[in-house]
């Protein structure tokens, strides 16, 4: 037994809420343009979670940065293909990481700050988690409830 959750058992997690996320705005494609004063909007905060993910997966495996701005907003699958791009690369880095690498650190540059690709990854998992929640609150108070319910203790994840 080992100590505590592992990473891919989180992911998985995530990637569970994902998908239900990305079936909800189907159903409910208007929720994605609400204005929001976080990111202007749901949809921008939707892109921010996901340019996160993508960021951290890029930076634990060494690879170019990719620019926000230049990800799509629309149409739907596109937006959330963003989110799976980061998961496929967190499950190669996941899959191929001997334990040193887990502390080796990365130099985040535009925001001058070194932090090691373990603490990264969670960066990225704790923060998606919290942005979703605040979409879910949002959502919930303009009416639009989610018909499902997003604690872990109720996910697929580490059955």
């Amino acid at each position: 037994m080992t100590d505590g959750i592992q990473f891919s058992e989180l992911l998985d997690y995530a990637e569970e809420e994902s998908e239900r996320w990305k079936q909800f705005f189907n159903r409910h494609p208007e929720a994605l343009d609400l204005p929001l004063d976080i990111a202007g909007n749901v949809r921008r905060l939707v892109l921010h979670i996901f340019a996160v993910e993508l960021y951290f997966a890029n930076a634990v495996l060494g690879l170019e940065r990719v620019n926000p701005e230049k990800l799509p907003t629309e149409p739907l699958d596109e937006l959330f293909d963003i989110g799976e791009q980061a998961a496929r690369k967190y499950h190669e880095f996941f899959a191929k990481a001997k334990p040193g690498d887990w502390t080796e650190l990365v130099d985040l540059g535009r925001v001058s700050l070194k932090a090691s690709k373990r603490k990264l990854v969670a960066q990225a998992l704790t923060h998606s988690i919290r942005q979703w929640a605040q979409i879910a609150t949002f959502l919930r108070q303009q009416g639009l409830k989610q018909e499902w319910t997003h604690d872990f203790l109720l996910s697929k994840a580490m059955q």
